[in-house]
């Protein structure tokens, strides 16, 4: 069987992928860069709605008339495709904090992700995202359809409870 990229496998899955070491997580965000992708590093640690939406917007660099909720991150992701590197990554490191604290608004943005890395790939572009955990048991639903599965290095729980 033909090993297959890092990005091939995350997309397979639905182009989310979750992380507990920061380790493993360091590694692949140089893998990407080494690949040319476009990354979007935040700290969820701390977000609100309000503080998420006002660090996406800043961070994504996102259109003054960004509307701060989920329809216009929707939008303006849509409209990110056409970056001139072969993809984009948002990192969203300590994510569980936010899924605690909005267990809805954090599965809303996640959904909007999965369903635009779809969209991007038909339009020839990646977007992964890249969720860090500080719960080695952060567990979500099916997000765009497809439940975000953690990274193959952390599949099984004991290698995110080992050393």
């Amino acid at each position: 069987m033909k090993d297959h990229s890092l990005d091939f496998q995350i997309l397979r899955d639905g182009g989310i992928s979750m992380y507990h070491k920061i380790e493993i997580l360091e590694v692949d965000l140089e893998w990407f860069e080494n690949e040319k992708y476009k990354i979007y590093d935040m700290n969820a640690c701390k977000w609100s709605v309000l503080k998420a939406h006002k660090e996406i917007k800043e961070k994504l660099n996102f259109p003054d008339y960004y509307g701060e909720n989920l329809n216009a991150f929707n939008d303006c992701l849509r409209d990110m495709y056409s970056i001139s590197k072969k993809g984009l990554v948002i990192v969203f490191r300590k994510f569980d904090f936010l899924a605690e604290t909005d267990r809805d608004f954090a599965t809303g943005l996640l959904d909007i992700i999965s369903i635009q890395s779809r969209e991007w790939l038909l339009k020839g572009k990646r977007l992964i995202c890249l969720i860090q955990s500080t719960d080695p048991d952060l567990y979500f639903e099916k997000i765009g359809g497809v439940s975000p599965r953690w990274n193959g290095q952390e599949c099984f729980d004991s290698k995110r409870r080992g050393s």
